[in-house]
């Protein structure tokens, strides 16, 4: 007897179904797998093929918006560049990603992956902490942990604004960086 055949998703299935929960859970963050599968063009089963549980699709897309906010990161970054300008950098390609994935701070997912994505940022936030720190950018009596979580607070604040629309993702940036470097030297 031979193994039972199983069915393999085709990439670009799997991206209509990542693609269409982006926008149907920004629409709507309580929104069903019925929904999406609706918004994919696909079939319940389909759907429920590769991700058997709304959390799964969900983690499936916190691994993807910390893949991408990585790789935007990454590609502001100049060697040598002060810690101001890095922090910069980051708002500068962080809070454009906020159309996409604003919705995740709402639909929490408790994936080891995610949360081990996220915590390798909060390490570099940390380490661009100091950075600021030595450079007199923040004050140094600042605990660290404080200002990380004001960065986190900020790119959060910064995805509202936006999505808003009180303010440009440029002005976002430049607040969210003042808020920092002036607020807490």
């Amino acid at each position: 007897m031979s193994a039972p055949r199983r069915h393999v998703i085709r990439p670009a299935t799997l991206e209509a179904i990542v693609e269409a929960a982006i926008r149907v859970l920004n629409a709507n963050a309580g929104a069903t797998m019925s929904e999406i599968a609706v918004q994919a063009g696909v079939g319940r089963a389909t759907l429920h093929r590769h991700f058997r549980t709304r959390d799964d699709l969900v983690s499936a897309i916190g691994i993807r918006c910390i893949e991408d906010m990585n790789a935007a990161v990454r590609a502001q970054a100049t060697a040598g560049q002060r810690a101001v300008d890095r922090l910069r950098n980051m708002f500068r390609a962080v809070i454009p990603l906020g159309d996409r994935y604003s919705f995740l701070g709402t639909n929490y997912t408790d994936d080891r992956r995610v949360d081990e994505g996220y915590g390798t940022q909060l390490e570099w936030a940390v380490a661009l902490v100091e950075d600021l720190k030595e450079q007199g950018d923040v004050g140094r009596d600042v605990p660290s942990a404080w200002v990380v979580a004001q960065i986190d607070q900020l790119v959060w604040t910064a995805w509202n604004a936006v999505a808003e629309g009180y303010l440009s993702a440029d002005e976002a940036t430049e607040l969210a960086v003042r808020t920092l470097t002036v607020g807490l030297r």
